[in-house]
């Protein structure tokens, strides 16, 4: 009786955690929207625009230089002003606050317009399913038709400056349509990841490698849940396509990924390119700060190509 009580509660729980991992990849708590670019002492407009297949994104225009635009998409699970500890409801995986807003006063400060969103079901933007790249790339393309609309009249350049889910997004979106990304000129991507590189190392590095015995069951439910297989939602199948120059940003002690994933990137990715390894010992959100903090790297790798 005993043993049977226990089979069936390690069951339980096994089953209970792979529900709650696959709920979060699919269908992220959302980060309210608490701070604004007025924080920051920027002017700023509430944007609404459609992803490519039709759904509401919220965002913020931040005016600068009329003939030249940065996006910035955002990591998974944050909003676009970036991600609070306090607000995660109540399962708390992460445990470093981060300012998203600071990456765009530098890059506001530098002189270029800057385009903030929400991906779907994200911030405040219209429900939808996380592909951790794959759907979120539609939205891309609606940020970008948007500008091209918005600047219809005029010659204009654009940027990206992506983190995380965000430069997986991005990267899938140009390689998705590229005729149509000619106003591009070049992409920041900081620290892209395969969904299936990302749970494996989190669950290694959070809980014990007997954790990664919940990957399978993972796998099943996302697809279930409406969700792609993990080892789909990756950008390398992507990255070939990509025909603007990129600086790939990685920490390279982040205990969440595996270095090989982001070096399959740049491998893959065909024309001029950078890798930038961040040497100090920083985890995954710590550098997502930096960017704000020590923005000069990719200041001159924008200056260049914009």
């Amino acid at each position: 009786m005993y043993i049977t009580v226990v089979v069936i509660s390690v069951a339980a729980i096994y089953l209970l955690s792979g529900v709650i991992f696959a709920q979060m990849i699919t269908h992220a708590h959302r980060q309210a929207i608490v701070h604004t670019p007025a924080a920051y002492g920027m002017d700023y407009e509430d944007v609404t625009f459609k992803s490519q297949d039709g759904l509401d994104l919220k965002g913020w225009f931040i005016p600068g230089n009329a003939d030249k635009s940065i996006i910035i998409t955002h990591p998974f699970p944050f909003n676009r002003h970036g991600f609070l500890k306090r607000n995660q409801g109540w399962l708390p995986l992460f445990k470093t606050d981060v300012d998203l807003l600071k990456t765009a006063q530098q890059i506001h400060a530098a002189g270029y317009n800057v385009l903030m969103f929400d991906f779907r079901n994200h911030g405040e933007s219209q429900a939808g399913i996380t592909g951790i790249g794959l759907n979120e790339s539609l939205d891309v393309i609606g940020a970008v038709d948007y500008l091209k609309t918005r600047f219809s009249a005029v010659a204009h350049q654009i940027g990206f400056v992506s983190f995380c889910m965000g430069a997986n997004s991005t990267l899938i979106a140009m390689s998705k349509l590229k005729a149509d990304f000619k106003p591009v000129k070049c992409v920041v991507a900081i620290q892209p990841v395969s969904a299936l590189v990302f749970v494996r190392s989190y669950l290694k590095a959070t809980f014990t490698r007997l954790s990664l015995v919940l990957i399978p069951l993972v796998d099943r439910l996302v697809q279930g849940f409406g969700g792609y297989p993990l080892v789909e939602m990756s950008p390398l199948g992507y990255c070939a396509d990509v025909q603007v120059p990129v600086l790939y940003i990685q920490g390279k002690h982040d205990p969440w990924t595996e270095l090989e994933d982001i070096q399959s990137f740049y491998d893959a990715t065909p024309n001029e390119k950078v890798l930038h390894l961040i040497e100090d010992k920083m985890r995954r959100f710590e550098v997502y700060n930096l960017i704000g903090e020590q923005p000069e790297k990719v200041l001159a790798f924008l200056g260049k190509y914009m």
